[in-house]
């Protein structure tokens, strides 16, 4: 069968390796990976000896849409991920209504097909009263599931006797359960005590949402994971010594991994101090020596996996924060800019590009069952690619986001390394910064034995 598309004069970059090659791929998968060029191909992509890395699979979005569409929707925030390199996303259940039964996740993903310009999944959600819904859910095609160990948002805490059987039930089918991780009783007295001193400034919010509330539910999560054999999965962790917690427990068998996020390994508390609502998001930024441990942990392999936590607001939303900081909504947008951040971390020295790929694309698409149709360079593999310049430089500015907001936290960064071509099963969603692609392209993805 002749190749659809040729991308040839490719530095192929896989979690183990980087080796010159050429990539066939037909009918939207790759056919084929040479050292050599076998054949031609009905359009060739010469990606001129730069580096061609799977397509970031971002497990944590918040498209917010139906219901939000004022914050954004799933045309501009799949455009906005297209353009930042992102080729799958998997959506998290805050959407109107709350994605808690079968019947909502399925009218969900019917609602986002004509919308989506790259591919997509979801997570159902954990509620407190909705355990018999979880199985359904995972028949009808959820990647796993996503609860909070706090109030937060309009969502409910989950108890730990909760989550026991919640992760009971995952269990029997095998599917990964994602937890925010704060300990909602440790927040609420800390909230107390900022309200009772009338503070509203910008630091406020870290010590409201504060490391030990991080700590303790985080260690929670641990043991519910060991003591029932789920996997999980703890979101955006914000410090070293929980990286070192979850570690040392998979070390010891314990199914539990950890995603970390961008702002967590270049931002501290002094650009808390500095952009308030702009940087207001939970778990709150910590102080720069905590940064650095972050930073330090990314090429030990302590991070599992990076997601944009991409929740963006419209910027008279967060503007509203700006004499009292809890006057904005917590979130940020992530999709645009967190490709670029990460591979800025490459060029820092802080990972290489191997890792690169491991804990944006192969990681994540193992841990929600995409693997290794997602998240890899191989034959067979949807043909979702970036073709990536690390030498280029780029400013992040708000004039430039796609994604519906129109501003991001990095505005005024200058940043080296960036996609310079996205291809969503062989089609071209972006080029050059521009994105080419139309709504409806993207597809709801399917798990993969599980």
């Amino acid at each position: 069968m002749k190749a659809d598309i040729l991308v040839s004069n490719a530095q192929i970059v896989t979690p183990s390796s980087t080796f010159p090659g050429n990539i066939y791929i037909a009918e939207g998968r790759i056919s084929a990976i040479t050292s050599g060029r076998e054949e031609g191909a009905a359009r060739e992509i010469d990606a001129a000896g730069r580096f061609v890395l799977p397509g970031m699979v971002d497990e944590h979005v918040h498209m917010m849409d139906p219901g939000f569409t004022d914050r954004e929707d799933w045309t501009q925030g799949t455009k906005a991920a297209a353009r930042g390199g992102i080729t799958t996303v998997i959506d998290h259940h805050r959407s109107e209504p709350l994605v808690y039964t079968r019947k909502i996740l399925e009218e969900k993903t019917e609602y986002i097909r004509s919308r989506a310009v790259v591919d997509y999944g979801q997570l159902g959600g954990l509620d407190t009263d909705n355990l018999e819904h979880l199985r359904p859910m995972w028949e009808g095609g959820a990647l796993g599931f996503k609860g909070f160990i706090c109030e937060l948002h309009g969502v409910p805490d989950l108890s730990e006797g909760v989550l026991l059987n919640i992760m009971r039930e995952a269990r029997t089918f095998g599917a990964t359960v994602m937890l925010h991780c704060e300990s909602d009783s440790i927040l609420k007295k800390a909230k107390e005590e900022i309200d009772a001193q009338g503070r509203t400034d910008y630091l406020s919010i870290s010590d409201w949402r504060n490391p030990e509330s991080e700590y303790v539910a985080t260690i929670d999560a641990i043991s519910l994971a060991e003591l029932t054999g789920c996997t999980v999965l703890v979101a955006h962790v914000s410090q070293p010594r929980l990286l070192d917690a979850i570690h040392a427990a998979r070390e010891r068998g314990v199914q539990i991994y950890a995603e970390s996020c961008p702002h967590y390994f270049f931002m501290d508390t002094d650009t808390l101090k500095a952009k308030g609502p702009f940087v207001k998001f939970t778990p709150a930024l910590r102080p720069p020596a905590v940064k650095e441990g972050m930073r330090a942990y990314l090429g030990r392999d302590m991070v599992d996996t990076i997601g944009t936590d991409h929740c963006p607001f419209p910027r008279a939303m967060k503007e509203a924060g700006v004499d009292n900081i809890h006057e904005a909504p917590f979130g940020i947008p992530g999709v645009e800019t967190t490709v670029r951040v990460m591979l800025q971390a490459v060029n820092d020295g802080l990972m290489t590009l191997n890792q690169w790929v491991r804990i944006c694309c192969e990681r994540p698409a193992r841990l929600f069952h995409l693997y290794p149709r997602k998240g890899c360079i191989q034959v067979g593999a949807d043909a979702d690619l970036i073709v990536v310049d690390m030498d280029r430089e780029e400013t992040i500015r708000d004039a430039d986001i796609v994604s519906k907001c129109k501003w991001s936290p990095f505005d005024g960064w200058k940043l080296k390394g960036a996609p310079v071509m996205t291809l969503v099963r062989g089609n071209v969603v972006m080029a050059d910064g521009e994105v080419c692609a139309e709504a409806g392209l993207g597809e709801p993805v399917q798990r993969v034995g599980g």
